[in-house]
């Protein structure tokens, strides 16, 4: 009568092949990393392209006018009282509170979108509602974007409520629409819909290794970078350094890409009547 004999795996043949599955995952995980990264990349480049059909469209029913950018509508000031609505809330909803999705539903542009997923980039981490300097980021709960001042001449001349400047005013390749650097230590850059260039862009797409957050110096020299719009509708992606070439040096010396401000000689429309 024969027997078999089952032989099992020896300690050297085990080990070896968790070895082979190891170099497998570490080959494989940068890889996948890159895939996601790339594929939330994309749906960051649609949300523009979705938020800038949208202010095209407030346009057509509005003259060709901007909608407003949320600049500095703090109780008492011009726009407050005008009660004009920002392309993204409409500040008699909700004053000095983190913006919640109703005030999102309030904004000039969200009636041709109707999907809050759009104002935010899938790559910008929470939480959302945190505090800088003792002061909350009063629109990251509802946004990863934020609009160029220069649609409101940073809050100086024409003084009057909305409107203010029309589409066709911009140059194609002004940039009206960027990401916000969620690492910022500066409360001013989530206090309301609109910033000033030199308050930055984030750096959360592009290689890890590349991304130096932690210092001033690091973010300016930064090779990752984000995605912007612009007032000819074109979306496209900058390093943080070349959006630094265009938002510095503050104040400016000539129009730039981000200091845009139409009939402005310096693009920050400090020097209009």
């Amino acid at each position: 009568m024969k027997t078999s004999c089952r032989r099992a795996f020896t300690l050297v043949e085990l080990l070896v092949v968790i070895a082979i599955i190891a170099i497998l995952i570490a080959i494989l995980l940068p890889v996948l990393r890159g895939v996601k990264e790339q594929a939330n990349r994309v749906i960051c480049y649609n949300n523009h392209k979705q938020l800038m059909t949208a202010i095209q469209f407030y346009c057509n029913d509005n003259k060709g006018y901007i909608p407003h950018c949320n600049w500095g509508e703090t109780p008492g000031s011009q726009m407050f009282l005008a009660k004009c609505p920002g392309w993204l809330f409409d500040p008699w909803q909700n004053v000095f509170m983190f913006k919640t999705e109703q005030d999102l539903q309030s904004g000039a542009i969200y009636k041709y979108l109707r999907n809050p997923k759009v104002f935010r980039c899938p790559l910008d981490p929470p939480p959302y509602d945190r505090f800088i300097g003792g002061k909350p980021t009063v629109v990251h709960p509802i946004t990863s974007y934020g609009m160029n001042g220069s649609v409101n001449n940073y809050g100086g001349t024409p003084a009057r409520p909305c409107p203010f400047f029309k589409l066709t005013q911009f140059k194609n390749t002004d940039i009206l629409l960027w990401e916000l650097d969620e690492y910022s230590s500066g409360y001013d850059i989530y206090n309301d819909g609109s910033n000033f260039p030199p308050e930055g862009i984030t750096a959360r797409h592009g290689s890890r290794g590349t991304r130096d957050i932690n210092t001033v110096q690091g973010r300016l020299n930064s090779k990752a970078g984000a995605i912007v719009s612009t007032a000819g509708l074109s979306v496209e992606w900058i390093t943080v350094t070349d959006y630094f070439k265009e938002a510095l040096p503050d104040p400016p010396v000539r129009p730039t890409r981000l200091w845009n401000v139409p009939g402005s000689k310096l693009g920050n429309g400090r020097d209009l009547p």
